[in-house]
């Protein structure tokens, strides 16, 4: 019933646009950013975030029981719960909405390296 991929939501008071890449794909846009993520190996999963002029800590999923399989328990039996781990579709993000902090670069982590120094 809860099938496809889970979606995460990036909030965050960042004025430019930012790339936020997970295991299943990158996107780049303002804040708030809808992200999907993969929903085999969920726990301990990476995203991560960048844009030119800020730096952002790594967001890292942990994961929770999927209420839905209890129900697919009492619809499909031992079936559906198969069905439902093969799938990993017993688990979901423990949190759907994360709110981000920007930190400034420096001038060295922005700044583009000089290709004429060593002449």
């Amino acid at each position: 019933m809860s099938g496809g991929s889970p979606k995460i939501t990036i909030n965050g008071d960042v004025p430019e646009a930012v790339t936020v890449t997970t295991e299943k794909k990158s996107y780049t846009g303002t804040l708030p950013l809808v992200v999907k993520v993969k929903r085999h190996h969920l726990e301990g999963q990476r995203i991560k975030i960048s844009s030119e002029h800020y730096k952002f800590d790594d967001i890292i999923l942990n994961k929770t029981i999927n209420g839905y399989a209890f129900g697919n328990i009492m619809i499909g039996g031992i079936i559906g719960w198969g069905i439902d781990l093969c799938t990993n579709c017993v688990c979901v993000p423990l949190q759907t909405t994360y709110d981000i902090k920007p930190l400034a670069k420096t001038l060295s982590e922005t700044a583009v390296p000089n290709e004429n120094t060593s002449k």
